[in-house]
């Protein structure tokens, strides 16, 4: 979205797995010490009015299965649903609404079909060409850190059960 001027979030995080390793399926691997979430949701609004519900799970009980990497867009001049590595856009146009689904098959995101490298990698990567071609990354600090108060966000307001606004 290259949208980093948050108004509003609204979270809620559920906590302590009972047992956490049996989400992992690399095993154990340090979890079972770690207090983590089993699930989270957020409803961040934008000062634009574009609004982003986000949801993440790591070993939450459901009868449908978890969508990794999942996630919708909705905004006033056109959304973005993302769903079992199918990418759908949808718009007005010329009065009717448009659906546009988006072939991604070529794959090229970690877990999913096409990658080559790890998320870590391709961060490296990223980041030592930037270097060394003296390029802007691409995620700059500034946009990190909003990222960061918006993650944040979600759990201040789990906490206190109340949206936090930004100034």
């Amino acid at each position: 979205m290259n949208n980093y001027e948050p108004k509003m979030v609204l979270g809620k995080t559920h906590k302590k797995l009972e047992h956490p390793e049996a989400g992992n399926i690399w095993g154990d691997n340090g979890v079972s010490t770690t207090p983590l979430e089993e699930a989270a949701c957020a409803m961040i609004v934008m000062k634009n009015g574009a609004t982003i519900m986000l949801e993440t799970s790591w070993a939450l009980n459901t009868v449908e299965p978890v969508q990794e990497g999942s996630c919708v867009l909705c905004g006033s001049r056109a959304g973005l649903q993302i769903k079992n590595n199918n990418l759908v856009i949808n718009r007005v146009e010329l009065g009717r609404q448009v659906k546009e689904e988006v072939d991604v098959s070529a794959g090229g995101v970690a877990f999913y079909d096409g990658a080559k490298v790890s998320p870590a990698e391709t961060e490296a990567r990223n980041w030592i060409k930037a270097i060394v071609e003296d390029t802007a990354p691409v995620v700059l600090p500034e946009q990190a850190l909003v990222v960061s108060e918006i993650l944040e966000a979600i759990y201040v307001s789990s906490k206190t059960g109340k949206p936090v606004v930004f100034d």
